[in-house]
């Protein structure tokens, strides 16, 4: 399949878009102060960007008129399925996310995840200690979380680097692909068809070796021996592949961005190896969710608004977003927005988690926001106990990007 010639019109709006992601600070402030609720046309559709910290949160916590755009991608993905990532806030997305919930409790995130993900990660770096240096991307963060995950999830790798490369192939075609590429959704259709046999296998596989586990897999067959609803193995197979094509990617995505930050902020990166170095797990954590405020997963969520609706109702502001508009919360924006994030330029550890949208706002909120909270810092701070601490010299030692992934930032440390 070939794709067509990119019309004048798409090459203006290709270029214009460029330049507005790498300028993207100043096109947020700007916005912030002289149209915070932008509506605009573009070959018969109408977009919006919204980009303050209250309208933002209005968007995002009214899933019911603000679409997640996510459902055709997933029935893709899960031939004909869907997951509560891509429903509205109905009876069966609260059933799912709650059996799901079940199936990886939040406690779990701080007494099983944060001290495997941390005894990793320090086997890790004690591995990678004669060469003193290690690329956080692919070798340590990719690796590491594909590991624990696929033994957390029940979904075990036979090839690590083969099973993170699909995760993050369709982790693309979700979340990044906004333009419904053919030519790439073509590429997609057998890695998914690959993906739901994998995890049916496992599905399979497990049932012929019951209570031998300790994982998500299992725990999502026991819901089902009981009669659980959503939990028969279609279900069981849509929730876990939303699992690892969500889960798998984040992570090395997330660790490079702030490490990015941190490795231009000398004094803010010393605080945070002097935490790392004392165990001071909750302060690692402030200095670790502060730095991804610079640079988070994602400029901003996308919704479709599904009815004609005024967003920032009673104010100098309010803007009546039509029926049909493609709507863009820009999160990033929003963490900078002075009206509600105090010194929103200053690099600060005494900030309240409602000041934060790194992962998301209102239902549709990471659901592995609590799993993020333990396992990124713990990561980290293997990582920040390094002496010398430092970017590489050369090419390797800049953050490099493929699309929205980082692949590669390679830091130097003292060798032992």
């Amino acid at each position: 399949m070939s794709t067509q010639p990119k019309s004048f019109a798409d090459r203006v709006m290709s270029a214009v878009g460029g330049w507005l992601m790498s300028h993207m600070e100043l096109v947020f402030r700007i916005a912030r102060n002289l149209a915070p609720i932008l509506v605009v046309s573009f070959k018969g559709r109408k977009f919006a960007l919204v980009t303050r910290f209250d309208d933002v949160a209005e968007v995002l916590t009214h899933p019911n008129v603000f679409d997640v755009i996510y459902a055709p991608k997933l029935n893709l993905l899960m031939d004909g399925g869907n997951i509560f990532l891509g429903m509205r806030d109905t009876p069966d997305s609260t059933r799912d996310r709650s059996s799901m919930r079940l199936a990886a409790p939040r406690a779990e995130a701080l007494t099983r995840i944060r001290p495997e993900v941390e005894a990793m990660a320090e086997a890790a770096m004690a591995k990678a200690a004669p060469a003193g240096k290690v690329d956080l991307a692919m070798e340590l963060t990719q690796d590491l979380t594909t590991r624990f995950f696929s033994g957390y999830f029940g979904t075990p790798a036979d090839d690590v680097t083969a099973f993170s490369d699909q995760a993050r192939l369709l982790f693309q075609f979700m979340f990044a692909d906004m333009a419904n590429d053919p030519v790439f959704e073509e590429k997609v259709r057998p890695v998914a068809a690959a993906m739901r046999a994998r995890v049916e296998k496992c599905i399979a596989d497990r049932k012929g070796a019951r209570g031998q586990h300790d994982d998500v897999l299992e725990r999502c067959l026991e819901l089902q021996d009981i009669g659980t609803p959503g939990m028969d193995d279609d279900g069981i197979r849509n929730n876990m592949i939303g699992f690892i094509v969500g889960g798998l990617p984040q992570p090395p995505m997330i660790i490079p961005q702030l490490f990015d930050v941190l490795l231009d902020r000398p004094a803010e990166l010393a605080g945070a190896q002097a935490a790392a170095r004392a165990d001071d797990d909750d302060l690692v954590s402030r200095y670790v969710f502060e730095a991804l405020r610079y640079y988070p997963l994602t400029p901003g969520l996308f919704r479709d608004c599904s009815a004609d609706y005024e967003i920032a109702g009673g104010t100098m502001r309010a803007r009546i977003i039509p029926a049909g508009t493609r709507v863009m919360a820009a999160t990033r924006s929003a963490m900078f927005d002075g009206r509600r994030v105090a010194s929103p330029t200053k690099f600060r550890l005494d900030r309240p988690d409602y000041t934060y949208m790194n992962f998301g706002w209102g239902m549709h909120q990471c659901f592995g926001l609590y799993m993020n909270q333990q396992m990124i810092p713990a990561i980290c701070k293997a990582v920040l106990k390094r002496p010398g601490l430092r970017r590489a010299a050369g090419p390797e030692g800049k953050l490099r990007l493929e699309g929205i992934f980082a692949m590669n930032l390679t830091v130097e440390f003292d060798p032992s």
